[in-house]
Formats: structure tokens, sequence, C-alpha cells
């Protein structure tokens, strides 16, 4: 299912999760993927999963490669 042009649901073994692609805001994050900071300015994606029953406490801000090659869509 597609939201919007930013925002769309990902199937995988790990679930349904909502995925958005943001653009920096000024703050930094850890990218659970590598543990790597995510520059205020960069474009990245934020997911969630479905099930969440406190979706913006289980918000994730990934590196767009690392959302891509991780479990969660495989």
């Amino acid at each position: 299912m597609r939201f919007g042009a930013n925002q769309w649901t990902e199937s995988g073994p790990r679930g349904e999760w909502t995925v958005r692609q943001i653009r920096g805001n000024g703050k930094e994050y850890v990218c659970p993927g590598c543990n790597q900071v995510i520059g205020g300015s960069a474009s990245h994606i934020v997911a969630w999963r479905e099930d969440s029953l406190l979706a913006s406490e289980a918000r994730r801000h990934w590196h767009t490669p690392c959302w891509q090659r991780s479990a969660h869509t495989r």
C-alpha cells in the first residue's frame, strides 16, 4: 500500500513497516543499521512497525542505504 510520494508501507519477515523519506531537519540521529550519526541536513528514512502500540516511540531514523540492506526488508 502506498500513502504518498514520501510515505509507504513495506512488508517483510519482521512484519509491516511504515516508511517515510524525510529531509534533514537540523537534528542528528544515530542509525540503528550502522550506529553512525545521520547528519542534521541529510535526507534519510524514518521507519516503524505497523503493529507498534506507540508508533512515535518506535520510530527509528535510518540512513537510506542501511534501511535497504536491513533484515527488515528481507
